[in-house]
């Protein structure tokens, strides 16, 4: 009776453990003076080297899919970006994730979900793992008049089985419907 129960326990456990559960990070802009304004957000990824070292390249290399919404929860831009180990990439929230996007309506607001999944870039986002990378982004802060730039490291949240499926797709229906447009890009600081 007692292997059983053993029996019975360890199979419960099981689940657990076989499934990770997916992870990517989701953060918001705000105040997006857009193209020429005189402030800017920026996110900055980081390849944390879990999966290699910079010798090892490929080997360890992730992708950085990003997809932005603006307010009205419309993606407006996507993109990916192969990042290799230790590796620091940064996006211009203004120039480079929400200056083309498919609405041609600049958003002042938004979100940006960004699901990091080992190199090449198409893998399945199922397999979004968000300790391959460690993201900060500023955010513009308005108060009484003056404006504040803050940096906050992203934390990581499930990434539904849902959204995952969603993503891509909308990604390409974006580009879709845009005819060019709703393309994002980043690039290492100082490029």
């Amino acid at each position: 009776m007692n292997r059983v129960l053993i029996i019975v326990g360890l199979l419960a456990l099981l689940p657990a453990v076989a499934f990770a559960q997916a992870t990517y990070y989701v953060d918001y802009y705000a105040n997006n003076p857009g193209f020429d304004g005189p402030f800017d957000q920026v996110v900055r990824i980081i390849n944390a080297g879990t999966l290699g070292t910079p010798m090892t390249s490929p080997v360890g290399d992730i992708c950085a899919n990003i997809y932005v919404f603006d307010n009205n929860q419309e993606l407006i831009a996507c993109c990916d970006q192969v990042i290799t180990p230790n590796e620091l990439d940064s996006a211009s929230v203004a120039s480079q994730l929400t200056s083309d996007p498919v609405t041609t309506l600049i958003p002042t607001a938004g979100v940006i979900k960004i699901a990091t999944t080992p190199a090449p870039c198409g893998t399945p986002l199922s397999a979004s793992d968000a300790s391959l990378a460690v993201v900060f982004a500023t955010h513009l802060q308005v108060t009484g008049g003056a404006t504040y730039v803050t940096e906050t490291q992203i934390q990581s949240s499930p990434l539904s089985t849902g959204e995952a499926l969603f993503l891509p797709q909308a990604c390409s229906f974006a580009r879709y419907l845009g005819s060019g447009r709703a393309f994002c890009h980043t690039s290492a600081p100082g490029q």
